[in-house]
Formats: C-alpha cells, sequence, structure tokens
C-alpha cells in the first residue's frame, strides 16, 4: 500500500467543560471548531446535514501589519493551553509575520515553537503514549477585501477548506506532509480573521535540509499546488494554481536538525506506509460514504442500534437552534446543534429523519457511528447515535 496515507480524522467530539485542542470534531455547526488529523489508517468524519470565491488571481508578498492580528500567544491563550502560551513567550520561539495573498485571501504566518512537553494537551500515538516532542504553528486566514471569515459555529464554515502542512526540502510533498507527520490543527475565527493552530511531530530534525510551511486550498494535499524538484530538492508554488497556494520558508536553526533522528523518523515514516494488507483511504471512503448515503434513514434501526446514553430532545431556540451533548466516557462524547429550520422546512411531518454526520476511524465499518436528527410533533428534535449492527457489519465487509 506505498503511499496510501492521505487520511483525516475530523471526529465530531468536543469536551463538555472547556476547549481542548486535540480532540476531534467535524464542521458541525458549534461554537469552536478543533479539528485533530492523526495518522491512523482510514480514518474520515464527513461533514453534516444543514451545512450551509472564486476572486482574482492576485499573488504578493509582503511583512503584513501584525499588530492589528493576534499574537501567537494570544492564540494558546485562546484555547486554553497555559504552557503552549509561555512556550511562545519563551526565546526558542520564531515569529515571522509574513503574509502572502493569493486569490482573495491573505494568509499570514505568524511564528512558531518547538520543543517537549510544550502542550496542556498532549495526544497520544495508538498505543497510547504520549506524543511529547511536537512542532506548532501558527497561521491567520482572512480575506483581502475584508469581508469577515464565517465563524465556526456558522453554517457556512467548512466551505472555504484549507491544509496547513509543513514540508521537508528534499521529500515530495506528496507522501511527505502533514498527515504523515501526526498531525493536527484547532482553529476559530476572531474579528472576522481565522486562526489556526497547528501540531505535528517535531520537524525540526529536518532544520538542517531546509523546510517549508504551505497553505493551499482544499482538505487534502493537491499536488498541483506546488512544484517539487527531484534534482534539487526544492518546493516552489505552481504560479498557474488557481487556488490558494501560499508558501513560507520555516527560519528554523540548521544546527538543530539531527540527521540521525530524521533518517529514522522517514524509515518509520515508509514502513507504516508500506505495511501489507491495508486498503487505502480512498477506498474504505468511498465504501463507507456510499453505505452511509444508500442508507435509508427511516428505516436505520433494521441496520443499527441505537446507543441510548447519547439520545437526547433538543428544543429550539429563538433562532430555530436545537443543541446537544452526550458524554459515552471512554468511547467519547460531542455537542453540536441543529439549524431545525433549514434540516427540517415549514411543513415537514414529524417523524422525519435527516443526517447529522457520520464518523469512523481505523477499524472502518466496526468503527462507524452515524449521528440523526428527527422532527418531533412538538418542534423538538431527537438527537440520536447509531452503530452498524454485527450482521450489517458482516453483510458490508461481505459485499
Amino acid at each position: 500500500m506505498k503511499h496510501g496515507m492521505d487520511e483525516l480524522l475530523k471526529r465530531a467530539l468536543t469536551p463538555d467543560d472547556r476547549p481542548d485542542p486535540w480532540l476531534n470534531q467535524n464542521i458541525l455547526h458549534r461554537a469552536e471548531e478543533m479539528t485533530f488529523m492523526k495518522k491512523k489508517k482510514r480514518r474520515n468524519m464527513v461533514a453534516a446535514a444543514s451545512v450551509i470565491t472564486l476572486g482574482l488571481l492576485l499573488g504578493s508578498t509582503s511583512a503584513y501589519a501584525a499588530w492589528r492580528l493576534l499574537t501567537p500567544k494570544e492564540v494558546a491563550e485562546h484555547h486554553n493551553d497555559t504552557k503552549l502560551a509561555e512556550a511562545f513567550s519563551g526565546e526558542d520561539a520564531v515569529f515571522v509575520n509574513e503574509s502572502q495573498e493569493y486569490q482573495g485571501y491573505r494568509i499570514t504566518f505568524l511564528g512558531a515553537v518547538a520543543g517537549k512537553d510544550l502542550s496542556d494537551y498532549l495526544a497520544a500515538d495508538e498505543q497510547s503514549r504520549l506524543q511529547n516532542d511536537r512542532f506548532y504553528s501558527v497561521v491567520s486566514i482572512e480575506h483581502t477585501d475584508g469581508t469577515p471569515m464565517p465563524d465556526t459555529s456558522d453554517p457556512a464554515y467548512g466551505q472555504e477548506a484549507f491544509l496547513v502542512s509543513p514540508y521537508i526540502r528534499g521529500l515530495d510533498p506528496v507522501w511527505n506532509n502533514i498527515f504523515t507527520m501526526n498531525g493536527g490543527y484547532s482553529a476559530f475565527v476572531e474579528n472576522g480573521v481565522e486562526y489556526r493552530l497547528v501540531e505535528l511531530d517535531n520537524v525540526e530534525i529536518f532544520a538542517d535540509r531546509g523546510l517549508y510551511l504551505g497553505v493551499s486550498s482544499g482538505t487534502f494535499y493537491d499536488n498541483n499546488a506546488y512544484r517539487f524538484d527531484e534534482s534539487t530538492g526544492e518546493i516552489t508554488r505552481n504560479e498557474a494554481y488557481g487556488g490558494v497556494n501560499a508558501l513560507f520558508t520555516l527560519p528554523l536553526d540548521p544546527a538543530k536538525g539531527d540527521p540521525a533522528a530524521a533518517a529514522a523518523y522517514l524509515e518509520e515514516m515508509n514502513r507504516q506506509m508500506e505495511e501489507p494488507g491495508e486498503i487505502t483511504f480512498e477506498e474504505e471512503h468511498a465504501k463507507i460514504d456510499a453505505w452511509v448515503n444508500a442508507l435509508d434513514l427511516a428505516e436505520i434501526e433494521t441496520y443499527c442500534e441505537r446507543i441510548e446514553e447519547a439520545t437526547m430532545i433538543c428544543t429550539p431556540d429563538a433562532d430555530g437552534v436545537a443543541e446537544y451533548s452526550y458524554d459515552l466516557g471512554d468511547e467519547g462524547g460531542g455537542s453540536g446543534c441543529c439549524f431545525v429550520n433549514e434540516s427540517f422546512p415549514e411543513g415537514t411531518a414529524p417523524g422525519t429523519r435527516c443526517l447529522g454526520g457520520y464518523g469512523w476511524s481505523e477499524d472502518g465499518m466496526e468503527d462507524l457511528t452515524i449521528q440523526v436528527f428527527e422532527l418531533n410533533a412538538d418542534g423538538t428534535v431527537t438527537f440520536s447515535v447509531y452503530r452498524p449492527t454485527e450482521e450489517t457489519i458482516k453483510a458490508a465487509e461481505g459485499s
């Protein structure tokens, strides 16, 4: 399965008490998105129901007026990450404050910091080992004409998709990007500007080679966005690309490079990419996507079992927004809302259901969860989470 690592985990999970940047959630309408992309095989989350520009091709680079933007420390504080805020105040932090403009967007690389135990929120790998040696960077994304970016609670959020990823000089970015580097990000919008705090393995070990930070259109890596010169190892922007493809140089101290550690890291990465017997992300995604979209929600109990602990009645507020939250302990939980007037237009019969979203991880169908909203006669909405039954999973795997 060589080069089968294009994958993304976007699970609809949000803590009930305070924001946790490293929990996973899709663009189900809520106050603040936290998206974490881990290097787990065959993992994806599709956006919810009710999720509600092309500009002149223009490119420029400048030292932007950073005083009007939040600092990396302030971005970390927004996520209640005290340790990371302190790290961005330390002497090892790198401040860039460089802006590039393409397709009506201004992308500003604010800064970065790397090291061990820099965050209050440490992710765990597949063996439940804490990943404590990490690299953090902060970018802002905004419209050049001043139009506010959609808030993460706005139904339009997510339609403007961007991928923020480091790239390593000498390595093809198709196979060496945030997805293969245990990467993830958290995002929020303030004063019309979107801020992304990106976390991944500590790429300082490649500092002697040279690194880049790219911000491009789309959720996944687009091979048309950048050009990789195999002879020189240089990565450059594709000037003919029709989307955003900002590319910054990561100003890291070459002395922090560790060739031995870098070689070991790449060896392990390649080993995982070439593990036999794995179907590709695209194949797994297509299979589950087709199965869920063919599912008759009116008959969902025939194929799935409802998780009763996650079921609740949601009452819409004056704006027609019905909020939900649930906690399944070690199995996770989540919170979000349904835009009732959009999901169930006037005249919709009680009992009508709509798909809220679905998520799955390395276990494929065995780990699939499906969120469903059902309109009640009194105008409330029943939120439910379903799992496929064992019989359904066997039938699907045999197909």
